[in-house]
């Protein structure tokens, strides 16, 4: 039975999702959460300082958690997927800024996190503060999602070439 239900995943993924299929690894599958869910949190901590608005914090601050949690998941698969990047030249040297950028960035998120539970009503000096480091995330993932992408488009790691012109 299992032979069968192979045949039929195979099938399916060849027929309904070939790009899917063709991911080299599922980084990429994971990586466009975190960096869309920290900028959700910026733009609703810009609501929450110029409203002084505590309803606001408390989205910015679910969604930073959502996006730190869908970031353990993009470390993990990147990790993984650090098997196709060849072990010198240029591809690996982007891949380690952008290796270091994003754990830089997720332990920042993770130390925001601590904050938003331990102090869930902010406002002043402190506010601004927390908005300042969201502002940091953001560069930081900003960098790091750009050694990404070169990694892909310059010297397509995680791509999956064919090997004659169709």
């Amino acid at each position: 039975m299992a032979p069968l239900v192979d045949i039929f995943v195979e099938a399916f993924m060849r027929g309904l999702l070939p790009g899917l299929h063709s991911l080299l690894n599922l980084h990429p599958l994971f990586v466009h959460f975190p960096i869309a869910l920290w900028l959700g949190a910026l733009v609703f901590e810009i609501v929450a300082v110029a409203r002084g608005s505590d309803d606001w914090h408390l989205t910015a601050a679910r969604s930073l958690y959502l996006g730190t949690l869908a970031a353990v998941f993009a470390v993990l698969t990147g990790w993984r997927a650090q098997r196709s990047v060849p072990p010198f030249g240029g591809a690996h040297d982007a891949m380690s800024v952008h290796e270091t950028l994003m754990l830089f960035a997720t332990t920042l998120a993770g130390w925001l996190c601590i904050v938003a539970l331990l102090k869930p009503r902010i406002s002043g000096m402190a506010q601004k503060l927390f908005l300042a480091g969201l502002v940091a995330l953001m560069i930081l993932v900003g960098i790091g999602a750009d050694r990404g992408a070169e990694m892909v488009y310059r010297y397509a790691t995680s791509v999956n070439l064919p090997t004659a012109a169709p």
